[in-house]
């Protein structure tokens, strides 16, 4: 008896790795993915998600078995719920994802692989696969949660806060100062005469009382004989950046309401000027004493970094070039009565604080203002200029609050090339 069943044990474990046989068989003919990789070898299949993947990429995708093309519908590229418009084929056991467009810089993405066939009707697991594109993005950069703009100019206009919009451009575009083709927005001048220069504009809120202003730029200073504005919000009402002489000075004016101010309509101007004559009314604390030519044509071949920072809390407005601070001033030191307060559009009179017509709060690159902002003096005057910007401008964001002198510096840190 005792004979009889371990017989009958043997012939049991027997059938049992038998069965285990076959289950190995069917699972060694299951279909699977081997490799995820950029066209220039990142490998996005690793153990931790990539980062610092070159915009300019196609996916590669391996499989263990040459891929039924018709099975591809649920294969794409997202950017969070996004899905990246982008072409997707097969040849053999490669898929490729080819993006319609550069990537954004700083972003995060996601490959999703599901659904997919062999040409003998094996499926493959769905897979993702998480990596993260070169530079800072809108989810990374500092204070992120209070962007309220930020436009990369990578042959778009998209604003990737969604709280604006581009109504009007005319323009070209260039490589960035990583080398990205198309990669900046690029603003040719007035070449047919008054009236006729490059300008793009956008609706939105562009203005808070206290704000940070980011963008990089590039010029050539045989283009800059006297002096170009950059980019704008209606003028002297709001605020704008010039660049002059050279490159030997810059200025950005932006306009502010004044304390004490019972009617609350009166508005002041304040002049920042790093290294020519903006120590007025002894509002300077600190004034960049070296060369704003050597600053902006030097390091990241001629690309420079800008940013200014207003702190209603202090007072303090102060601007950045290339992460160095160049320039402080505290517009709560002006005469009694002359106090600088909250950054504001200027839309009364001061006197009478009667309504200020035909102000367009829109912000425009290549000249102060939009082109339709009024009223007009002769230097602000779209249809009389012929000093529109001519240059590059690059990553251009806005944040509603002052960010600190080391978020500023790991900012340019992390944006420069």
């Amino acid at each position: 008896m005792k004979l009889l069943n371990n017989q009958f044990s043997l012939l049991l474990i027997a059938g049992v790795i038998g069965f285990s046989a076959c289950n190995d068989d069917e699972e060694a003919s299951t279909m699977t993915v081997n490799s995820i990789t950029t066209t220039d070898g990142t490998n996005l299949f690793g153990a931790t998600s990539a980062s610092g993947v070159a915009l300019d990429q196609n996916i590669l995708i391996g499989f263990s078995a040459s891929v039924n093309s018709a099975t591809l519908g649920n294969v794409g590229l997202f950017n969070g719920s996004n899905e990246v418009d982008a072409a997707v084929t097969a040849s053999g056991s490669t898929v490729t994802i080819t993006p319609a467009e550069d990537l954004f810089g700083g972003g995060l993405y996601t490959v999703r692989i599901e659904g997919v066939q062999s040409t003998d009707g094996t499926a493959a697991s769905t897979v993702e696969a998480n990596f993260t594109t070169r530079g800072i993005g809108l989810g990374t950069a500092p204070a992120s949660s209070n962007q309220i703009m930020y436009v990369q100019f990578n042959a778009n206009y998209v604003d990737l806060t969604g709280n604006s919009s581009m109504t009007h451009s005319q323009n070209s575009w260039v490589a960035d100062r990583f080398g990205n083709v198309d990669g900046a927005l690029y603003l040719n001048g007035a070449n047919s005469g008054p009236g006729s220069g490059d300008i793009v504009e956008y609706d939105g809120d562009f203005i808070s009382p206290s704000l940070t202003l980011s963008a990089w730029f590039k010029v050539d200073p045989a283009n800059f004989p006297g002096s170009r504005p950059a980019f704008g919000v209606a003028a002297e009402k709001g605020y704008f950046l010039e660049v002059g002489g050279n490159i030997d000075w810059m200025k950005f004016t932006s306009s502010h309401k004044i304390s004490p101010d019972p009617n609350l309509n009166y508005f002041g101007a304040s002049d920042t000027d790093p290294n020519g004559d903006g120590n007025e009314s002894g509002i300077t604390i600190q004034d960049y004493t070296g060369s704003i030519n050597a600053l902006t044509t030097g390091e990241n071949d001629g690309w420079a970094h800008f940013v200014m920072t207003y702190d209603v809390t202090t007072s303090l407005k102060t601007i950045y070039i290339n992460g160095i601070q160049a320039m402080q001033q505290n517009l709560s030191l002006l005469p009694p009565g002359a106090q600088l307060t909250d950054l504001a559009l200027r839309d009364r009179v001061v006197v009478t604080g009667n309504p200020i017509e035909n102000i367009e709060a829109k912000l425009a690159f290549g000249f102060f203002a939009s082109r339709n902002n009024g009223p007009f003096d002769s230097w602000n005057n779209y249809s009389l200029a012929e000093n529109t910007f001519v240059g590059a401008i690059d990553d251009f964001r806005l944040w509603d609050v002052s960010l600190s002198t080391s978020q500023v510096e790991a900012l340019y840190q992390a944006e420069k090339p």
